[in-house]
């Protein structure tokens, strides 16, 4: 459950929010609807914790994995292609899958000791890899950014070549590929048309 009680924040002398309240349940789909500057982005910040309130409490339950796709693009690699842009969206998996591959090479090179400590150590990090999704991220990543309407040939060009709109398809991609428990959309029908 989510929960605002009370809950104000200050942009200079401007209240945007002005001791709001309300509760959202599991399972619930919620729509925040208001003019420009009326305060939705504000309580979207709120709830990642990017910003904190002047006054009142948020109660986010602990563990829950937050997507959040903001109104501007905030791209994370550039550079990459739109493929691997997409399919590191979580970035626990990365660095465990460069752990994974640091530990692979050093096995030949250890001794009986240090090796079985090396696997211990493998095994664990092979198990929530899984558990996390990471053998299936590509495919994961291909089926999101071809259900959003992506072809196969723009899979491997780079991120930073396609138009705003595409780069905020690609967002949305990456931002489902995460799985989270709590999807925020921010503004959606301004990069996303009916079929996507």
């Amino acid at each position: 459950m989510i929960d605002f009680r009370q809950v104000s924040k200050l942009y200079g002398t401007q209240d945007v929010l002005d001791a709001v309240s309300f509760r959202v349940h599991p399972g619930e789909r919620v729509g925040i609807v208001g003019p420009n500057g009326a305060g939705k982005s504000t309580i979207f910040s709120l709830l990642t914790g990017e910003i904190s309130p002047e006054k009142g409490e948020i109660t986010v339950p602990g563990g829950l994995r937050i997507g959040y796709l903001h109104q501007q693009l905030h791209a994370h690699d550039p550079g990459a292609t739109l493929l691997d842009y997409s399919e590191h969206a979580i970035p626990e998996v990365r660095h465990m899958q460069h752990e994974i591959e640091d530990l692979e090479a050093q096995l030949t090179h250890l001794d009986e000791e240090a090796r079985q400590k090396a696997l211990n150590r493998l095994g664990h990090l092979q198990t929530e890899f899984e558990h996390l999704g990471g053998y299936e991220l590509k495919h994961r990543a291909e089926a999101a950014l071809t259900g959003l309407g992506f072809s196969p040939t723009a899979m491997h060009a780079a991120f930073r070549s396609f138009s705003g709109g595409w780069k905020m398809r690609a967002e949305l991609a990456r931002t489902l590929i995460a799985r989270p428990d709590i999807l925020l959309l921010d503004e959606p029908t301004n990069y996303l048309d009916v079929p996507a």
